[in-house]
């Protein structure tokens, strides 16, 4: 390989001086030279040279070979050992890191430059097998099992550093209409530009990959703060939303995320992958071209379940139990507004409990002013759910009525009756809004 850029670690002085005066001669061109381990390491992630000499005896707390294994996982670069020691110890323990080859001093300069060349050669077409194995062929991503290997050791660095990893599993929205009207040329065509929409908006620590078909994957590293993510996921969700060009009808595809974390979600891959992947599930239930947390779709949220009943009791108040066509749709973009997400079924729920509130107000009752005491009553119910995750006893009932009861408010059966059907229905909004 003609003007390779080789880093030499040699802790002597003169015999570092000499190899560089050889290799330059050669037409190679030294990027450092390197006395310890701690300065060989820092000068491979700067510089990406395309081989290390490295001396097996060097100063520092790590030898040669404990520095080559460190460069080698984490940098890719071949490495040939230079040492005056041939004895089988010695050699065993170099053995151990898989180098490209050996160079014993004193050095055979024609020698040393046929294993170069040779060391050269065996990385560039060890590199592209490497490609054909663990990278997509359309869009060179990471595949799968790539992806899987650099996600089980960003976990093993973040349970060493006490750091946050996010995971984002992206399914593109209407793809197969591309593939129907278009063909599958075109397919490929917006498949590669995704691919690189997507990079785009990643950090070069993070990964981008390609699961199969039209599924993604990105892992986000050392995060500080989750909504990091979140700001991430909607860059991707706004780039891939652009149009793609072609002399053909126009496709309008989109992209559905769901994000899970470690160690919040999970601690292994395949939970977290399951995590995302139910995350994701339910952003294509919310309307598609949008992004979940799987926190968010498997919690209760009391602070929306409080807007969401504000809302409510300020839209059955306003209207006194009559509403047009048209007030129903300003009162649900309201809730959108407001950051209530809408999913299936919820309209048809939601409807069962403003029925019900409304009956509050139709119902002889001896609570005072019904809209006073409709929010204090409506705020113990979201206590109520939120403590005992949807899921009561008769005892937890009672204690409940004796709450409202310790407030001043004598219930009769009738609207004890309407109470426990507001209750049940804000049960089942609560896996339906975020």
């Amino acid at each position: 390989m003609d003007n390779a850029r080789i880093m030499i670690v040699e802790d002597e002085g003169i015999t570092s001086a000499y190899i560089k005066k050889r290799l330059e001669k050669f037409g190679y061109i030294v990027t450092s030279i390197s006395s310890s381990s701690a300065q060989a390491i820092e000068n491979a992630e700067r510089d990406r040279p395309d081989l290390i000499l490295m001396d097996i005896k060097i100063k520092g707390e790590r030898d040669g070979v404990e520095t080559a294994y460190e460069i080698q996982n984490r940098f890719n670069i071949p490495v040939i050992y230079l040492t005056a020691h041939s004895d089988p110890k010695t050699l065993e323990h170099a053995r151990m890191t898989e180098p490209y080859a050996y160079i014993t001093k004193p050095f055979e300069p024609e020698l040393t430059n046929f294993t170069i060349q040779m060391a050269l050669y065996k990385h560039k077409t060890e590199t592209k097998l490497k490609e054909l194995v663990h990278y997509d062929f359309l869009t060179g991503l990471p595949n799968r099992a790539l992806f899987i290997d650099r996600f089980e050791q960003a976990l093993r660095q973040s349970k060493r550093n006490g750091t946050i990893i996010a995971l984002l599993l992206i399914d593109i929205d209407e793809f197969k209409c591309i593939n129907d009207r278009m063909g599958h040329d075109a397919g490929d065509v917006v498949l590669k530009d995704i691919a690189a929409r997507i990079q785009n908006h990643i950090r070069d620590t993070d990964t981008a990959a390609r699961l199969g078909g039209d599924e993604f994957v990105v892992i986000l590293t050392n995060l500080t703060n989750p909504r990091d993510a979140e700001t991430v996921a909607l860059n991707i969700i706004v780039s891939i939303g652009k149009p793609f060009r072609f002399d053909v009808p126009y496709c309008a595809i989109g992209a559905s995320i769901g994000i899970s974390f470690y160690p919040e979600d999970g601690f292994d891959t395949q939970t977290l992958m399951k995590k995302a992947d139910a995350a994701m599930y339910h952003a294509k239930e919310n309307g598609k071209n949008t992004y979940h947390l799987y926190t968010g779709s498997n919690k209760t949220d009391s602070g929306d379940l409080r807007v969401l009943l504000a809302l409510s009791l300020k839209f059955v108040a306003k209207h006194k139990g009559k509403w047009a066509p048209d007030d129903w749709i300003d009162f649900i973009l309201e809730l959108k507004k407001n950051g209530i997400v809408i999913q299936r079924h919820f309209e048809a729920i939601l409807g069962t409990m403003l029925d019900t509130l409304k009956r509050f107000y139709l119902v002889q009752h001896p609570i005072g002013d019904i809209e006073e005491v409709l929010p204090l009553v409506c705020g113990k119910v979201v206590d109520f759910i939120s403590e005992t995750k949807g899921a009561w006893t008769v005892q937890d009932w009672e204690q409940f009525m004796g709450s409202i009861k310790s407030m001043g408010l004598e219930m009769p059966e009738q609207m004890s009756a309407l109470l426990y059907d507001v209750v049940e229905s804000v049960k089942a909004l609560c896996s339906l809004c975020r």
